[in-house]
């Protein structure tokens, strides 16, 4: 970015806080309300703060920008050693909440949270409402400093800590604690909770504006999978209902109840606003499934879950089982499922065996393969309604038989589309970057192409494919093209002899089996004297790292 530009971005971004807070102000002072806020926000808050909000949110920045490095790698940050892998590695675990594999992940958490993290706290309230609190608990958990700036901190961290304990395979991100917050308010607040979902909108967009007050795009070629593929939709679900639990509780505890209607069309909103309805499964490399009707009748039973936890009484239903034991139940008991269906899959390690054709960086070996099982849905093996965990993968691979891990970095598809991707490796005091990079070239009815690994100024091969022979038939002989150890060789096999040339530099020339190879600036061209045919062109990429 010039200066020009610089200085450019700069005026926008003042011009637009300038009208934010200008806007704001008119329309409370026109209102007369901005006694009445502040008024209302020193009830629940301490001096008129959500002291624990602000905590919570500085402290998942901390994290991303001081452990994960990205005050210095702000685009790429060390994400794989801040992922729940498994029970194994317990650092994971407790990292994996509160770490972020990139910057749009940890800036869409971050906003959603920005709204939902006030909301959930002025419900809990720095100052306990009457009978909130048994006679036996007034003292410290009364105090509206404990409260603030110890209380709701450790309950976000509990939640964190859950997620990443009894999600399903490696997670990260704050998503699940996200969900907790929005649970915990809807509970209280349904038709709050959906307004402040087109508040968190508006929010995200104010902060595009002022990280972006201009943007250049230019259309290039891009292969990426389905928007829904890689959401947490369990850990998603499991932080929504610890939430809606924990607001069921403090209702219940404070006497008050929500408007049946009034939660059920909430929490139907919001679920789906959420995407909470996006079930979804691979079947292979490229091939993706969505379940979506039956995520959507799913967020039809769990609104009527929500509001049966709520509305239900102590009536019996048969004997000493009440109507509001069965009505909690039916949130529970989903909930202790998916936690015992974690456990096992936590404790199991994926098989991590090494590959020659790799890169070593401390403990991580990083590889490329193709069609491949991919052990992170096959660590179980589970066959049932036409779908199965074993699937393969393609694509750049990095394994840690300490940690368990066992990850596709990047795809086959995505390094064909950009040639270049970079891959981040490393622990608390320590990181290392290797750089993938794919030559190749293209024949009509097929590619061939070689990867390379570099890091430490050393360059390493990683992968060749598989020959392609040419359709065309020069002077009744074919022409095949290789990649060996990452070198293109054509082959031209005739009736006596068959031989094997490297690809010539652009503008040079070599001859094979009475064939001339020319390099025409990146395009291959056969000839006998008599025919001249193209065979292959190099192949060409947006040349984006990831």
């Amino acid at each position: 970015m010039s200066v020009a530009d610089a200085v450019g971005a700069l005026a926008w971004q003042a011009l637009l806080a300038l009208a934010l807070v200008g806007s704001a102000w008119v329309a409370l002072r026109i209102a007369g309300r901005d006694r009445r806020v502040r008024s209302a926000l020193r009830e629940r808050f301490y001096l008129g703060v959500p002291w624990g909000s602000l905590i919570v949110l500085g402290g998942v920045l901390a994290v991303y920008l001081f452990v994960q490095g990205g005050l210095n790698h702000w685009s790429d940050p060390l994400s794989i050693p801040f992922s729940a892998w498994s029970y194994s590695y317990p650092f994971g675990v407790a990292f994996s909440a509160f770490s972020h594999a990139g910057p749009d992940h940890l800036l869409g958490n971050l906003t959603t949270a920005l709204v939902f993290a006030p909301l959930a706290e002025y419900v809990w309230g720095h100052v306990p409402e009457d009978g909130s609190e048994p006679d036996g608990a007034r003292g410290a958990r009364s105090d509206p400093r404990v409260r603030a700036f110890v209380l709701f901190p450790l309950g976000v961290v509990g939640a964190g800590l859950a997620t990443g304990l009894f999600s399903w395979g490696p997670v990260i991100g704050f998503s699940g604690v996200v969900f907790a917050l929005v649970g915990f308010v809807l509970v209280r607040h349904p038709f709050l909770t959906v307004v402040a979902l087109a508040v968190r909108s508006a929010v995200g967009t104010v902060l595009d504006a002022l990280g972006a007050p201009v943007s250049v795009v230019e259309v290039t070629p891009a292969v990426s999978p389905p928007w829904w593929y890689g959401i947490a939709i369990q850990g998603h679900a499991l932080g929504f209902l610890i939430g809606v639990l924990a607001g069921v509780v403090l209702c219940r505890r404070r006497e008050t109840g929500t408007d049946p209607i009034a939660l059920w069309l909430g929490t139907v909103l919001t679920t789906l606003s959420l995407s909470l309805w996006a079930v979804w499964w691979v079947r292979g490399p490229q091939t993706y499934v969505l379940y979506r009707a039956l995520g959507v009748v799913l967020v039809f039973a769990l609104a009527a879950a929500v509001v049966a936890a709520l509305a239900a009484t102590d009536r019996p239903l048969w004997g000493s089982v009440t109507h509001r034991r069965v009505a909690t139940a039916a949130l529970v008991v989903p909930l202790v499922a998916m936690c015992l269906i974690a456990i096992p899959l936590n404790l199991t390690t994926v098989d991590t065996q090494p590959r020659e054709a790799g890169v070593d960086a401390g403990e991580y070996t990083v590889f490329y393969d193709e069609e491949v099982e991919n052990r992170m849905f096959s660590v179980v093996d589970v066959e049932a309604f036409g779908e199965t965990t074993g699937v393969t993968t393609s694509g750049v691979i990095v394994t840690n038989p300490k940690r368990g891990v066992w990850s596709q970095q990047v795809s086959a598809a995505t390094l064909e589309t950009d040639g270049s991707a970079a891959v981040r490796v490393g622990g608390l005091t320590w990181s290392e970057t290797i750089a993938v990079e794919r030559t190749g070239w293209e024949v009509a009815n097929g590619t061939v192409y070689a990867v390379h690994f570099e890091t430490g100024g050393e360059r390493v091969h990683a992968f060749d494919s598989e020959p392609v022979r040419v359709d065309a038939v020069v002077d009744g002989r074919t022409i095949t093209l290789h990649s060996e150890s990452g070198r293109f060789l054509v082959e031209v096999d005739g009736a006596s002899a068959t031989g094997r040339v490297p690809v010539p530099e652009p503008g040079e020339e070599r001859a094979v089996g009475g064939i001339a190879i020319r390099n025409d600036e990146g395009t291959l061209i056969a000839s006998d004297g008599a025919t001249t045919v193209p065979i292959a062109r190099e192949e060409t990429y947006s040349r984006t790292s990831r």
